[in-house]
């Protein structure tokens, strides 16, 4: 039976500061819509809805002088980030068949230092460190990679180089290239996550380390944008 009076919608929005999400959630039997950190690695800005009124929810850098990042709750066709800032970094790009060639060079290489003259150790690390330089330049040269703001913490230059090889690879049907590059990258992700996590001291501060885990973890869950917009108590409390 349906009722007489009309479902009110109730949104609660802000920055909610130490306060527990799931102590939010327990007493106001509202949806927490927001997934991703909004100052530093914690969710301290966020939006709860009585009903998943929102089809897209983005997190940006802010306009103004602000630690905090800007929420964007949208209804309709998907949003272009504005604000989006990108980099140019360089990175060295290092494969098996390069690694063979450096090491079948080495016995060939013919390098010597007069250590007999005290006065020109400065000199004879420089020639060193030049010439190693010069090694990594012809074996692994600088390769020119663009990182957007809107990259996860996990992308570094290499991963980010990868992921676009294997994308041209796929649109060329080399698909079991693909596939392996695409392995690689899930194992450069877990080692990189890895490391994050042993830096966290789980026995002086497990509410860090729990934060760790959420935000790498995030998404895998209770996905706001995968739930269906229709099925709310009301819609169940008719059938």
């Amino acid at each position: 039976m349906e009722s007489a009076f009309p479902t009110a919608l109730v949104i609660l929005a802000g920055d909610f500061n130490t306060l527990s999400e799931d102590d939010v959630i327990a007493r106001s039997a509202l949806c927490s819509i927001v997934d991703q950190p909004t100052r530093g690695a914690n969710k301290l800005d966020r939006i709860y809805v009585s009903d998943l009124c929102y089809t897209s929810i983005k997190v940006v850098p802010p306009t103004g002088k602000s630690d905090h990042k800007a929420v964007i709750a949208h209804t309709g066709p998907a949003l272009r980030t504005i604000s989006k800032s990108r980099s140019r970094v360089t990175y060295r790009r290092r494969s098996p068949n390069q690694h063979a060639l450096f090491l079948k060079y080495l016995p060939n290489l013919d390098f010597t230092i007069d250590a007999s003259d005290s006065d020109n150790v400065q000199s004879n690390f420089d020639e060193f460190y030049q010439k190693m330089q010069c090694l990594l330049d012809q074996f692994y040269p600088q390769r020119m990679v663009t990182i957007t703001s809107t990259d996860p913490d996990f992308i570094t230059p290499t991963i980010k180089a990868q992921l676009r090889r294997k994308n041209r690879l796929m649109r060329a049907g080399h698909v079991e290239e693909a596939g392996a590059i695409a392995e690689q990258v899930r194992r450069a992700i877990i080692r990189r996550n890895m490391m994050q996590l042993r830096r966290v001291n789980t026995r002086q501060c497990a509410k860090e380390a729990w934060a760790k885990v959420r935000q790498f973890t995030k998404g895998r869950g209770k996905d706001s944008s995968h739930t269906n917009p229709g099925l709310t108590a009301h819609a169940l409390n008719n059938r």
